[in-house]
């Protein structure tokens, strides 16, 4: 069941709790692998199913935090927050954003910016994180939907990635576990997971 959030801090702590449990995980995973308890493929579909996992948390965070903010709820700075909607709760402010809507997509960068700039005065607090941050979130998106769906559509973007990784497109595709694991080109102590849980972290912060 979804929770009906009250505080902006309540949806963070929970948020962090579980990045940190996924992470501790994945460190595990790595330590199995040197002990060679587990296999190059194992490790591959563990590191798959923890970024997904990771990314389904930090999409619950936002929904949560965006409806509180449709309340205009204090960030965790204390400033004002100015809301376009007059929701009587939470579940009121989910109900006006759906509408007609079967799902509200919580992980396309796009669409949440538009979103703030359309139910928050000048898109406070969200809008900003979210457009400086907006090709690395796009890009971790179709790692998700390249996880989820396995389609023609989603591995073409998927391909889009792995050439803006390597320059060029790559003669073999590396399954979205094997190019989490890759090394970072940002952060030399970090393989591309890390660099995923160190967006989610800033994205958290800067939100919350």
């Amino acid at each position: 069941m979804v929770r009906k959030r009250i505080k902006i801090s309540a949806a963070y702590n929970d948020f962090n709790k579980e990045l940190n449990r996924l992470k501790s995980f994945d460190r595990q995973n790595q330590i199995n692998f040197q002990n060679r308890s587990l296999s190059k493929k194992q490790l591959h579909f563990l590191t798959e199913s923890i970024f997904f996992n990771s990314f389904r948390e930090y999409e619950n965070f936002v929904r949560d935090v965006f409806l509180l903010y449709t309340q205009e709820k204090k960030n965790s700075n204390n400033d004002n927050v100015k809301s376009y909607l007059k929701p009587k709760d939470f579940e009121h402010a989910e109900q006006l954003i759906q509408s007609s809507m079967s799902i509200v997509d919580w992980n396309s960068p796009d669409r949440i910016i538009t979103r703030s700039e359309l139910y928050l005065k000048d898109g406070f607090p969200v809008k900003i994180p979210y457009s400086s941050n907006r090709t690395k979130l796009s890009s971790y998106r179709i790692l998700r939907n390249q996880i989820a769906h396995n389609s023609s559509v989603s591995l073409k973007n998927y391909i889009k990635v792995l050439r803006a990784y390597y320059g060029t497109n790559p003669l073999t595709i590396p399954s979205v576990g094997e190019y989490l694991l890759l090394n970072s080109h940002t952060n030399p102590h970090n393989y591309n997971l890390l660099d995923f849980f160190d967006t989610l972290e800033d994205m958290a912060n800067r939100l919350k």
